[in-house]
């Protein structure tokens, strides 16, 4: 039998890139390439679904999305770095401690 595929929660992921963005977009925005590729448990996302949890994080004033020629960029709005530092920050930490000590 073939182990399951690990695939997370669309929340988690979801806050997962919220969390890359904090880390990441401060001083300058990033394309979403960077985001799918450097944030970790999302290369294993369908691209579709990503498309979904950004529109998510934006619609909700999270994330900012910049257009520059034909290209998007996207940035942490203050709105953003506050509830990542009030509350996603510990609930990540805590998925993640949680996790390894499941397996």
């Amino acid at each position: 039998m073939l182990p399951k595929k690990k695939r997370f929660s669309s929340e988690y992921t979801t806050l997962s890139i919220l969390e890359y963005l904090y880390n990441n977009s401060q001083k300058s925005s990033v394309s979403k390439f960077n985001i799918v590729t450097r944030t970790p448990g999302i290369k294993s996302q369908r691209p579709d679904r990503i498309n979904l949890m950004m529109e998510l994080l934006q619609n909700n004033g999270f994330i900012l999305s910049i257009k520059i020629s034909s290209n998007t960029y996207y940035r942490i709005t203050a709105k953003g770095k506050q509830e990542y530092l009030k509350w996603i920050r510990n609930f990540l930490d805590f998925a993640r401690t949680a996790e390894r000590g499941y397996y």
